[in-house]
């Protein structure tokens, strides 16, 4: 599913936010989202569920969206991705 800057907007502090989290602190976090929220839950999960090497190329384009959807993705995201690439 194709995502609007907007949302990659929403997405991209969220995914800051549960980053930093391990993934029992994760889950917990997914699950107590905001009403506000709830339909970035699916997005959210898929995303923070990508850890083989077949998702990566996913994971890698996502980066791509996100960087050109925001001029400074933080610290947080990027590291990630490249936790992620090793």
């Amino acid at each position: 599913m194709k995502r609007s800057a907007a949302q990659y907007a929403v997405l991209c502090p969220l995914l800051d936010e549960a980053l930093g989290l391990d993934d029992a602190a994760r889950a917990q976090w997914l699950a107590t989202l905001p009403e506000a929220l709830a339909s970035y839950r699916p997005a959210l999960g898929r995303i923070l569920q990508i850890d083989d090497t077949v998702s990566l190329r996913r994971l890698n384009a996502l980066e791509l969206r996100l960087r050109r959807c925001s001029h400074d993705v933080n610290v947080l995201v990027t590291a990630e991705f490249e936790r992620r690439r090793r």
